[in-house]
C-alpha cells in the first residue's frame, strides 16, 4: 500500500492554513475561538489537530482576516 497519496485524517495547523490560504496563527486562532473544531494532542495537550471533516464541512469567518 502507498501512504504517500492516501489524504490524512487529522490535519497540522499548517496544513490547514495553506488550504484556506491564511497564516497558521490565523488557524490557532480559528481553534481557540471555535471558529474551527479542533483537538489538542500531544506532550502537554501543545499541538492542533484538525480533522479533514471539519476543513471539509466548515468555512471559517475570513471576512475577519485581512
Amino acid at each position: 500500500m502507498d501512504t504517500s497519496t492516501e489524504v490524512p485524517e487529522w490535519l497540522t495547523v499548517g496544513e490547514v492554513a495553506q488550504h484556506y490560504r491564511v497564516s497558521a496563527r490565523t488557524v490557532s486562532r480559528w481553534a481557540a475561538s471555535g471558529e474551527i473544531r479542533s483537538k489538542r494532542v500531544g506532550p502537554g495537550a501543545r499541538l492542533i489537530r484538525i480533522h479533514r471533516s471539519a476543513v471539509d464541512a466548515e468555512q471559517p469567518n475570513i471576512s475577519a482576516v485581512a
